[in-house]
């Protein structure tokens, strides 16, 4: 994992969206999403802002539920190791994560939009990368009840907050668009257009990514690339 990030230049260009998108709109509501793999939270194709998507529903949230087939899911994503990645995933049930199912590695920009509906402690929508086979990984987020952008990673369920960019406003009941780009070790990360962090991490990302979000928020996600 990259275990210490570092600042990158302060030059920074805006992203430009790659591939195609995965969509929703032929999936059935309150299904489970078939190129995700939902393993915390309540995760089911839902509607919201006039569309189709993929919803994180936090509204009967406590202490972040597993995935009644959660050891299965981890043998698909991760085979013989599986049983190191429940170690882990299990961990942090207060962040709900879904997995995407397609291959993340190498040069790329993972895109996604996002639609806040609620949440009283949190609405957090956010896209985790170099999900490791042992449950580790790092993200981004942005916080429809926060002005922030975060960069954060999660070890052994811990989670630690390597950069906050303040004065990022992300209104709740609105569409919005957040970009993740690796270009080799060079990291940028964009909100809605704007690039709001740039950083030099010690590797290129290899491990898998997918969606993240938060305690109780309750989010629309649609338009995933990667």
């Amino acid at each position: 994992m990259i275990t210490h990030p570092l600042v990158a230049s302060a030059t920074l260009v805006t992203v430009t969206l790659l591939g195609a998108a995965v969509r929703f709109d032929e999936e059935k509501p309150g299904t489970a999403a078939k190129d995700f793999e939902a393993l915390i939270g309540d995760w089911y194709v839902g509607e919201a802002g006039g569309q189709r998507g993929l919803m994180v529903d936090g509204t009967h949230w406590r202490q972040g539920t597993p995935s009644a087939n959660l050891a299965e899911q981890a043998k698909r994503l991760y085979g013989d190791r599986y049983a190191e990645f429940l170690d882990g995933v299990k961990a942090f049930a207060f962040f709900p994560v879904t997995v995407w199912k397609g291959a993340c590695g190498g040069p790329r920009t993972i895109a996604v939009r996002f639609y806040p509906i609620a949440g009283r402690i949190d609405q957090a929508a956010g896209i985790a990368f170099d999900i490791d086979d042992d449950g580790s990984y790092f993200g981004v987020r942005a916080n429809a009840l926060e002005d922030n952008l975060l960069f954060f990673q999660v070890k052994r369920g811990k989670r630690s907050i390597v950069q906050t960019i303040r004065g990022v406003q992300t209104d709740t009941r609105t569409w919005h668009t957040l970009e993740v780009n690796f270009q080799g070790t060079e990291l940028t990360v964009s909100l809605d257009g704007r690039v709001r962090l740039g950083r030099t991490l010690l590797r290129v990302p290899r491990g898998r990514c997918g969606l993240w979000s938060k305690a109780d928020s309750k989010v629309l996600f649609d338009d995933f690339s990667a």
